[in-house]
């Protein structure tokens, strides 16, 4: 039962990192529907790099969380066969803080003619971010569930 304990502790922490990292991806959001809106001065996109940095910096904690804080050896120790998926996940973590930093590289140049590349390539992020995270909570229920078979 320890193990649930603290398989459950490593939930709830996870699920608020990640109701946190929602409020960042909120925030880019409604700046890049402003982008999209055509505005005319370099602000949006300067709040646009600071939103980035913002959000890529709360992404490194909560990786960091996820690969050494325990988490993902907390699925490994209930799920084994799992060690692939984990694997595959922790490599995104790092393409994820890449693609990151390159947008935030370009919003911070503020240039009106990247903004369309921009919306697109951080649309993609958001599209691949939301996948990620979607598998992420599907290992962790698995985890949850077979744990509280293995309880009961």
């Amino acid at each position: 039962m320890t193990g649930f304990q603290t398989l459950e502790q490593k939930t709830e922490h996870t699920l608020e990192e990640h109701r946190q990292i929602h409020f960042y991806l909120d925030q880019v959001e409604v700046t890049l529907d402003e982008l999209r809106n055509g505005v005319p001065d370099r602000e949006p996109m300067r709040r646009l790099a600071a939103q980035i940095e913002g959000l890529k910096e709360r992404l490194v904690d909560h990786h960091e969380s996820e690969e050494h804080g325990g988490l993902f050896q907390a699925i490994l120790e209930i799920m084994p066969e799992r060690r692939v998926e984990i694997s595959r996940l922790i490599a995104e973590h790092e393409k994820m803080i890449e693609i990151l930093e390159m947008a935030r590289i370009y919003a911070q140049a503020g240039n009106n003619e990247d903004v369309d590349a921009l919306c697109v390539d951080l649309g993609t992020f958001l599209e691949m971010f939301r996948s990620h995270e979607r598998a992420e909570d599907h290992l962790l229920q698995e985890a949850i569930n077979r744990e509280s078979e293995n309880t009961t």
